[in-house]
């Protein structure tokens, strides 16, 4: 039976159809390396030395180091290249663009009564992250297909249920499940008890997929500190965030039967506030040491989604079905962290700096205060209690003085991912969004930054950085085919669980700054 999909229009809720899963949390959790070419430069190790809108993003007690107002503006541009291999089948993708990564401005405001020094505020806009990037993965003779996945999520379902008209306002039916339906990837058993892979477990299939994302998060900070005794300096930023992601994925199956297309549209918007508080102590001339806390980032969010199959299939018409036009709305917060930070001032010449963050993905939430079922996100939730932890992310920077004027800069950062074994290792069931089924498994991230600084008048001055990025993760078609059921229908076997092989995901880019600033 075919669905009249055209009769079915509307905006849908519910949060089966279309909820968030622990991966797209993490999307929306991680961060990039940000902030001036200087801060870059040196790693991003600044919570413990401020006077820098790096170190501010870090640790906002670092605006109350500056001893003058100050005005400055980033700009970037960015060379990525992704290479897939999957088996034997490479795939390389390349991308280059410009951004503008931030502009700030900071006021001093001197009051030298009793301990007080200063009173400094700040605004800096921030592009938190950049979502853009391209990638495709194909195969050749992969023994599972999408299709086997499909039947694993459908069996147990009611068949009045799969079968009925309005079968996408069924909260607990996947739409995944009735576009297999619908394109003939799934076809009903010989006793009619249930809907089985067309394929059976029999053939060989040669998959593609093609991705396309774009999208941002940017940040508009406001911050406020004060220097006591110039030793003591306490600070704190309100976060704004703006968030925009969409991406278009194209999936396809070839085999001796035919094949398929699936097509997905994600796009999710909205916006967020977050609130940091630090503080820094110079206890001796040469040391500064510092600690910050960075609250969760508390989102509010709406997904718009559809999804799309083409097949030419047995018992398959030719026609592209497609879901409803539905959208959730819904809310999210990120993990919260902490960093701590050191740094030695080596007389007038050098700075070394080590900053150390670290983050509970743990206390990733989602939550539907719009929808009536209860613990609507319940699933999400243990998946993430379950199979995050906690990570680190390290910081190490060096600056030199070669002359009054002229600086240069080292550094390198760390990003761990915060996967436990099993998730990590493709042996738990992975939860998506919607009908697109590929995910990737994000691995660590490493960050060898270098850079120069050059002070033309003592108010005036230019920093340039270079930023070299590299991260491997695991691509996947679907996720892994749990088979621990019952024998299948007309006297098949029900073979062992499958785990889907990965494709090497391999993620680099390139990235020059530059800062220029002026200070009064």
């Amino acid at each position: 039976m075919k669905r009249n999909l055209l009769l079915i229009i509307g905006v849908l809720t519910y949060a089966y159809s279309l909820a968030q899963g622990e991966i797209d949390a993490f999307r929306l959790s991680g961060t990039d390396l940000k902030g001036t070419a200087r801060g870059q430069a040196m790693g991003g190790a600044f919570g413990a030395l401020g006077g820098d809108m790096t170190g501010i993003f870090v640790n906002p007690a670092g605006i109350g180091v500056y001893r003058s107002s100050e005005v400055n503006a980033t700009m970037s541009l960015n060379s990525t290249n992704i290479e897939t291999q999957w088996e034997k089948s490479i795939n390389n993708n390349g991308s280059s663009k410009f951004n503008f990564d931030n502009v700030s401005y900071i006021g001093y405001y001197p009051v030298g009564r009793n301990n007080l020094q200063s009173v400094n505020f700040g605004f800096s806009y921030n592009r938190e992250k950049n979502f853009n990037r391209n990638y495709s993965a194909s195969g050749k003779e992969m023994n599972t297909s999408l299709t086997d996945y499909i039947e694993n999520i459908t069996y147990g379902k009611n068949m009045n249920d799969l079968k009925s008209s309005d079968a996408y306002n069924i909260p607990d039916i996947p739409w995944l499940s009735l576009l297999g339906i619908d394109g003939a990837l799934l076809v009903e058993s010989e006793d009619k008890s249930e809907y089985i892979s067309c394929l059976a477990f029999e053939e060989l299939v040669s998959p593609r997929l093609n991705v396309s994302e774009k999208g941002y998060m940017d940040n508009y900070d406001f911050s406020l500190g004060a220097n006591f005794s110039n030793s003591l300096y306490l600070g704190m930023t309100l976060s704004l965030t703006d968030i925009y992601y969409r991406m278009d994925a194209r999936y396809t199956e070839d085999f001796n039967k035919g094949g398929f297309l699936l097509e997905n549209y994600l796009q999710t918007e909205g916006s967020g506030f977050q609130i940091n508080l630090g503080a820094i102590w110079h206890p001796v001339d040469f040391l500064r040491l510092g600690i910050a806390y960075h609250s969760p980032t508390w989102m509010s969010l709406s997904d718009f989604y559809r999804g799309t199959v083409d097949s030419d299939l047995q018992q398959s018409e030719g026609i592209a079905y497609s879901t409803p036009d539905a959208s959730l709305s819904y809310r999210f917060h990120s993990p919260y962290s902490w960093v701590f930070s050191a740094a030695g001032i080596l007389g007038t010449k050098a700075v070394i700096s080590v900053d150390y963050e670290i983050k509970d993905y743990r206390a990733m939430n989602l939550d539907d205060p719009y929808s009536s079922a209860l613990n609507s996100f319940e699933g999400q939730n243990k998946g993430i209690d379950a199979n995050f932890k906690k990570a680190s992310i390290l910081k190490t920077g060096l600056e030199y003085r070669f002359t009054p004027q002229f600086s240069g800069r080292l550094g390198y950062a760390r990003f761990e991912n915060p996967y436990e074994k099993n998730f990590k290792e493709n042996k738990k069931e992975v939860i998506t969004a919607g009908t697109i089924p590929h995910y990737t498994i994000e691995g660590d991230i490493h960050y060898f930054t270098a850079g120069i600084g050059y002070r033309f008048t003592p108010n005036f001055y230019i920093d340039a950085a270079f930023i070299y990025r590299t991260q491997k993760d695991d691509l996947y078609f679907f996720p892994y085919i749990e088979t621990n059921r019952p024998n299948k229908p007309d006297d098949r076997e029900t073979p062992e669980p499958y785990y889907p092989i990965a494709a090497s995901f391999a993620n680099t880019s390139y990235k020059g700054l530059v800062t220029l600033g002026y200070k009064f």
